[in-house]
C-alpha cells in the first residue's frame, strides 16, 4: 500500500486484516466482514520481523477465546462476555 502515490517513497505500510470464517462463504471476504487490526508502517516490509507486531493481536485472541472479554451492548443496554468460539459449553 502506498498512501502517497510515489512509487520512490521509501515507506511502507501493511494491514493486517482478520475474515470471518464462521459466515457463509460468499460473505467472509465482503469488506463489512474484514477486521482491520493492525497497521505496521515503516520504511520497509517487516519480513521476518512481522512476530513483533503480531503478538499482542495473538495475545488478544488467545484472552477472547479462553476467558472472554466483558462488552456492552448498547442496543440491548446490558453487558455480556464475548467469547471467539460461536459454540461455547
Amino acid at each position: 500500500m502506498n498512501p502517497w502515490g510515489e512509487m520512490t517513497n521509501p515507506h511502507s505500510t501493511w494491514p493486517v486484516i482478520l475474515s470471518i470464517y464462521n459466515i457463509p462463504s460468499w460473505l467472509c471476504h465482503k469488506r463489512k466482514y474484514l477486521l482491520l487490526t493492525t497497521l505496521i508502517s515503516g520504511p520497509k516490509q517487516p519480513g521476518i520481523d512481522i512476530d513483533v507486531f503480531l503478538e499482542p493481536l495473538m495475545e488478544d485472541l488467545k484472552k477472547l477465546w479462553e476467558e472472554g472479554v466483558n462488552v456492552y451492548d448498547a442496543y440491548r443496554q446490558q453487558s455480556f462476555t464475548l467469547y471467539a468460539t460461536l459454540y461455547r459449553q
